[in-house]
């Protein structure tokens, strides 16, 4: 009997070893194949089931042992290849689920203060979700300020620090131009740079998430 350390190894390389293994006359048809998963036990049973030989499954530390034996020199033959032993063994091999792409978002922030109620809340809760934004895993793809929100870029912002993390980070930082024009702050700008009502209509039209605070 030959013996097989498949461990770390996916489908369907331990029942292509193993069949391999079948073939070397020092085999004498009986191979034992030690895998670290199920989908490798159930593939080895089948090969075994094809090959008219006896299988047998053993816990060991870390998976299991699987061991085929009985298997005749002429069953062991795979005259047409790999690939077609494996389709006459009933084999498939699961297809690895690609992970899905987290769509991107873009935020716009409207407004000094988070919500409705009263001012100093909002400002605080502002100053909050801005600094969790900047921390968090992935933040945000775009984050857009416009109307009274527009301050919140300028000099004398206490968000400014943070938002300056947020592009560090790679967020894009635009503050409306009309916004910025409209409250006098043009020259008080700390952070990012400046749009226009056509770039943020594409924002809006665009592929990305759109979240509005």
């Amino acid at each position: 009997m030959i013996e097989i350390n498949c461990f770390g190894e996916t489908c369907p390389k331990p029942v292509i070893r193993a069949m391999k293994a079948l073939q070397d006359p020092a085999s004498s048809g009986s191979v034992r194949v030690l895998v670290d998963n199920t989908v490798a036990v159930e593939n080895l049973k089948r090969l075994a089931s094809s090959k008219q030989g006896e299988v047998a499954v053993d816990e060991i530390e870390g998976g299991w042992a699987v061991a085929i034996s009985g298997v005749s020199a002429q069953a062991a033959e795979n005259p047409a290849g790999d690939e077609a032993a494996l389709a006459e063994a009933g084999i498939a091999c699961p297809v690895p689920e690609a992970a899905p792409t987290k769509q991107p978002v873009t935020v716009f922030v409207g407004s000094r203060a988070l919500g409705q109620g009263a001012p100093e809340l909002g400002n605080i809760l502002i100053k909050g979700l801005v600094y969790a934004m900047s921390q968090a895993e992935e933040p945000p793809h775009r984050i857009v300020f416009f109307n009274d929100g527009a301050a919140l870029t300028c000099e004398g912002s206490e968000l400014v620090e943070d938002v300056r993390e947020l592009e560090r980070r790679g967020c894009e930082v635009l503050t409306c131009g009309t916004c910025l024009d409209f409250h006098g702050l043009r020259d008080k700008l700390a952070v990012g740079g400046v749009t226009n009502l056509y770039a943020i209509s594409e924002f809006v039209l665009g592929p990305d998430k759109v979240v509005t605070l």
